[in-house]
């Protein structure tokens, strides 16, 4: 039971960092793209622009409800283990986990904006820019979240 019990959450934070990572990949080329189609680069795809943002607002989602089940077992283990000798550690890891749950909720947020904005202006230019933007806020706090991550377990 321990066995499947560890493989199951061991299976869940690997696609969790996997789809973390793909999201880094796919946010950047939008930002990237929709930068470019400001200054008249490219030319607006329906296929490019509008599904592959559609695609990255779905994985985000994806990553919120993999990262609350990596959360929910990571507190459950924990749980059993709390004595007052490693209590400071424990607050430190859920404080953490909360601040790294608040930014990526905060990225869904904006990642969702920049779509709404891409599915519903009809000027290339306003789309162009407003994914910019919010794909870019999005994309600067899944970087922050990540990067607490790596300097917490270094």
């Amino acid at each position: 039971m321990f066995c499947n019990f560890a493989f199951m959450y061991s299976f869940l934070l690997i696609s969790h960092i996997i789809i973390s990572f793909l999201l880094i990949l796919l946010t950047s080329f939008i930002v990237i793209r929709s930068i470019l189609g400001i200054y008249n680069k490219f030319e607006l795809s329906y296929l490019i622009d509008i599904r592959i943002s559609i695609f990255t607002v779905y994985l985000l989602y994806i990553e919120l409800i993999l990262g609350l089940i990596l959360y929910a077992i990571y507190l459950r283990q924990l749980t059993s283990l709390i004595t007052q000798e490693n209590a400071n550690i424990y607050f430190s890891a859920r404080f953490w986990a909360i601040e790294h749950t608040i930014l990526m909720i905060f990225a869904i947020i904006f990642g969702h904006i920049g779509l709404l904005y891409a599915k519903n202006l009809s000027e290339n230019k306003q789309i162009f820019q407003k994914k910019s933007l919010y794909f870019g806020i999005s994309l600067i706090l899944i970087i922050i979240s990540i990067s607490m991550n790596m300097i917490r377990n270094v």
